[in-house]
């Protein structure tokens, strides 16, 4: 019976050190590691303006003048004067670009932006207005810039952006991080596109992440962060300490009573 007890323990043992060895280090919960200060002088060439607008995007074109009359033809008087601008409000009073890749505007009539950047449909937009009036300044924006975050993060949901360049750390930031549980060496990334879903595995760990093409986010993208494999091990990891707690104290309680007999 000692020998069993014995044995029962050196399993216990076992048993606590998986536990304790498959806790995730400190070094697998930093992020961008070796990150040097002369590494804080890279440019990244995709953080320049590269995503170019598609069917289905809403995009927000604002022309303005000292011409009141102007501003009224092309901008709506309650958006312009709100102090309160969401997704809600960009989608109504922005451009929605239809399938064949054109918006259409008072005035200047129906304008192709497709796969185009907003710098050249700013660009394109200004040239048209200036065929009709002078001294008038053109601003384009995205009519509200989605990303979607999944997964192990303290916040998931549906975010929206009203900047035109958002990296991966400022979307995970707004979902608040990353959990205990969230997979930083193997998130996955969706990017739709006209000519499909690319999908992309990034690892946060990695400070060459800074240069990548997936640093920087377009719109409707979606980050996806995968749990580590010992998360069941982990939730779990209360009810097996009561019963190790249980067991030993069972093995306690029948060494003391074949010592007494």
């Amino acid at each position: 019976m000692q020998l069993f007890c014995h044995k029962l323990n050196f399993c216990i043992f076992v048993i606590s050190a998986v536990f304790l060895f498959s806790c995730t280090s400190q070094k697998k919960m930093i992020y961008l590691q070796h990150l040097s200060e002369t590494d804080s002088l890279l440019h990244n060439s995709y953080g320049e303006e590269t995503y170019r607008i598609q069917p289905g995007d809403v995009i927000f074109v604002r022309i303005s003048s000292l011409n009141k009359e102007i501003n009224e033809i092309f901008n709506s008087s309650d958006f312009v004067t709100s102090s309160y601008i969401n997704e809600i409000s960009l989608y109504y009073k922005g451009y929605l670009v239809s399938d064949e890749g054109k918006i259409e505007m008072p005035v200047l009539g129906k304008i192709d932006v497709a796969n185009k950047t907003l710098n050249e449909i700013q660009q394109l937009i200004q040239y048209k207005t200036m065929e009709y009036f002078k001294e008038v300044y053109v601003t384009v924006k995205y009519g509200g810039f989605k990303v979607t975050v999944l997964g192990e993060v303290r916040h998931p949901g549906v975010f929206y952006f009203y900047n035109n360049k958002i990296t991966l750390l400022e979307a995970l930031g707004q979902a608040g991080d990353l959990n205990e549980f969230g997979n930083r060496e193997n998130i996955l990334l969706l990017r739709t596109s006209n000519k499909g879903i690319e999908n992309k595995r990034i690892n946060l760990l990695d400070k060459n992440i800074i240069k990548s093409p997936y640093f920087y986010l377009q719109p409707n993208d979606v980050i996806y962060v995968e749990p580590i494999k010992t998360k069941a091990w982990k939730l779990n990891s209360a009810n097996v300490s009561i019963i190790l707690s249980s067991i030993s104290t069972l093995i306690l309680v029948i060494s003391f009573v074949l010592k007494i007999q």
